[in-house]
């Protein structure tokens, strides 16, 4: 009886033994975790596991070519023209053919992709947004009338005026500023007559955060169902050198649903396929 007993004790102590070992190995295994990102807020675990940052993971090559499949002879074509100060158009670029954009003041758009554009502004019309366009075709005298004024608006607020002014050295500073605000002549995609500016009742402020996000929302959505893209969003300035978010550009359905769903601009779309591409 008495050995009995004796050998229970010492089963009984070697079992609390191995327990303790565990707990004191599962202990120094532990890990502060952060949950939600406030100060304070974490739990020990031992169920986690972290990748080695030193590690080097392989990427496979893709197996699908997921690019639309374009030559750079289909770049020739207008709707994948780029236009910029390093590829400009001549001062006698007109579309082939254009047409009046419905309920507008002789606004003109290509028009081959007119019937695209008049449909998503009746089906945004249709979703019940109040959608103007401010801007379309423009001619590459009207353009350069535009960039004039501009420059001739910023010189005489530097203190030149007169009709000699333009001849005066500092009026080169004037058009410099002018560069940042109003494209030059031959550089902007509205001589394509491929691109329109859209904004609503909110549009002769020319501020964005107080236009109607909601219709924005909405075109952004749906803009490439149609053949377009946002041409110059904030987020991609630096690429593209113009902060116009209200801007829309016809490039067919395939290069604008690729560039839409991919959050990319046109400039990278455009790098793609020409490799030595300068940024904006």
């Amino acid at each position: 009886m008495r050995r009995n007993k004796l050998a229970w004790i010492l089963l009984t102590g070697a079992l609390c033994l191995l327990l303790y070992t565990i707990v004191v190995m599962r202990s120094d295994n532990k890990t502060s975790v952060i949950l939600g990102g406030i100060d304070g807020a974490f739990v020990e675990s031992d169920s986690l596991t972290f990748v080695d940052p030193n590690a080097v993971v392989e990427t496979p090559e893709p197996t699908v070519d997921i690019w639309p499949q374009l030559d750079l002879d289909d770049f020739d074509n207008p709707q994948y023209m780029i236009v910029n100060a390093d590829n400009f158009l001549s001062a006698a670029y007109a579309p082939a053919e254009s047409g009046k954009i419905s309920g507008t003041n002789n606004q003109l758009f290509d028009a081959t992709a007119l019937p695209y554009l008049e449909q998503m502004l009746q089906d945004c019309r249709d979703a019940g947004f109040t959608v103007y366009v401010t801007a379309a075709f423009r001619s590459y005298s009207y353009q350069n009338n535009l960039f004039n004024s501009k420059a001739s608006q910023i010189a005489v607020g530097m203190g030149l005026t007169g009709k000699e002014a333009y001849l005066d050295p500092e009026y080169q500073k004037a058009a410099e500023e002018a560069r940042k605000i109003v494209m030059e002549a031959g550089t902007s995609e509205h001589q394509l007559g491929l691109a329109v500016d859209l904004m609503d009742k909110n549009y002769s402020r020319l501020v964005y955060e107080n236009m109607d996000q909601e219709m924005f929302a909405w075109l952004d959505a749906h803009c490439a169902e149609y053949g377009f893209i946002k041409r110059y969003p904030t987020r991609k300035l630096l690429l593209t050198g113009w902060d116009e978010p209200w801007h829309y550009r016809y490039v067919g359905v395939e290069a604008a649903t690729f560039i839409m769903e991919h959050g990319i601009c046109y400039e990278e779309f455009y790098a793609h396929y020409h490799p030595g591409f300068k940024y904006g």
